[in-house]
């Protein structure tokens, strides 16, 4: 697709001066370049200073690259002994979810509230990018991987907003985890750790009477952003499932080749919404995104913050969600109280933040999932945060967190 603006030519000295103009003749200009000059696409440069040989994203990339050619080899070899010795596939599908330090909080919950609903983790697999996480996987019982050589050496702390270094460092390991088991032949559902499961998604789809979702080869939810960096499908990289078969092994190994320009953008999912587009017009990748408006089953944070009919569906037990993903929310700390509010989480209090060594004796110990009983509650943990966000019962003396839309969700 092509796009042509009335733009000046783009240079390093003009940078404010980028905008649209209508006196200006048309140009050829890349289509994420917006109205105002902002390029939503900008590429990764291969030196940030050649003299002091300060690598840029491009030659990091290419060090990363070596990294992985040099290993997935054995890489494949280890996952594929995992995944018999722990029994994980089912009906030829894996359940992969990524996860550093900072965020192992939320990780913890979907698995207590997982176990809380009785549902079934032996075919969930979490590939940690810290020795902490790692840890703390193995004690909450579900199949670990740590990929020391390629993930080792990304940040342990929790991203503080949407597109920090953090949050596009741990984007590597978003790449990483999927290309790996659907290279070993196997459909993945990935999703984020800010998860919680209603009913087990997995069931609708290996739905096999469902013809109409059948014939995609990769499914997602729906974003809720109208952002043209995310058009034209606005997918929800948070939450998928992706069929293994040539077309989508093709298409995670060239997101795996433009690493360097999910590190420049700061978002995989940016740079995977363009090769759907690419990889659909080109090779017949067909691709499902479900709509936001007209289908329930895969909520997420559009719907928590800004479609409240949706939201008090769930809360009344008259919807049809499979899932809640709390997308759409800056950081960790929020999201924990947003699903606090909601009745939706499990992980007690006196484990957050707390040592593993105080938690689990070391030893053989760490990966029998002695957490479980330890930290995980039966009864959903909740308290009152926000009176203008969902919640499981009126907030009426909680403060506002959110003062351009002044208004509570109880009325």
């Amino acid at each position: 697709i092509n796009r042509l603006q009335r733009m000046p030519l783009f240079t390093d000295q003009n940078k404010k001066q980028r905008q649209f103009n209508h006196t200006l003749p048309l140009r050829h200009t890349g289509r994420l370049i917006l109205p105002k000059g902002l390029d939503e696409f900008d590429l990764p440069e291969l030196w940030n200073n050649y003299k002091k040989k300060q690598k840029g994203f491009l030659r990091q990339h290419f060090d990363a690259l070596q990294i992985f050619l040099d290993n997935v080899d054995s890489i494949l070899k280890d996952l594929t002994e995992l995944l018999q010795k722990r029994n994980v596939v089912r009906d030829n599908s894996v359940v992969v979810m990524t996860v550093n330090a900072g965020q192992s909080e939320l990780l913890s919950n979907f698995v207590c509230a997982a176990k809380s609903r009785g549902f079934d983790t032996s075919n969930v697999l979490v590939f940690p990018t810290d020795e902490e996480s790692y840890k703390l996987a193995q004690g909450l019982g579900v199949a670990t991987y740590f990929d020391r050589k390629n993930l080792g050496s990304l940040p342990s702390g929790e991203a503080k907003f949407y597109g920090d270094p953090i949050f596009a460092s741990m984007m590597y390991a978003k790449v990483l985890c999927v290309l790996y088991v659907s290279l070993l032949g196997h459909d993945v559902l990935f999703q984020d750790v800010d998860i919680v499961w209603f009913k087990d998604p997995l069931t609708y789809f290996h739905d096999k009477s469902n013809t109409a979702i059948q014939e995609f080869d990769i499914l997602f939810q729906h974003d809720g952003s109208a952002q043209s960096r995310y058009n034209p499908f606005s997918a929800n990289s948070g939450f998928y499932y992706v069929r293994a078969n040539k077309k989508t092994q093709y298409l995670f190994t060239s997101l795996l080749y433009h690493g360097a320009v999910v590190r420049k953008s700061k978002s995989h999912q940016q740079v995977l919404v363009q090769l759907l587009n690419e990889h659909s017009s080109m090779f017949g990748l067909k691709v499902k995104v479900f709509d936001k408006m007209q289908t329930d089953m895969f909520p997420g944070g559009f719907h928590y913050h800004q479609d409240w009919d949706t939201m008090r569906s769930i809360i009344k037990g008259e919807s049809n969600a499979f899932i809640l993903h709390m997308s759409w929310t800056e950081n960790k700390v929020n999201k924990l109280l947003f699903f606090r509010q909601m009745g939706e989480w499990y992980f007690s209090d006196k484990c957050i933040s707390n040592d593993l060594s105080n938690l689990i004796g070391g030893g053989d110990a760490v990966s029998d999932g002695g957490l479980v009983e330890k930290c995980c509650s039966k009864e959903p943990i909740f308290s009152c945060h926000f009176k203008d966000k969902p919640s499981k019962v009126p907030c009426p003396d909680s403060p506002l967190i959110d003062p351009h839309r002044p208004r509570s969700f109880w009325g």
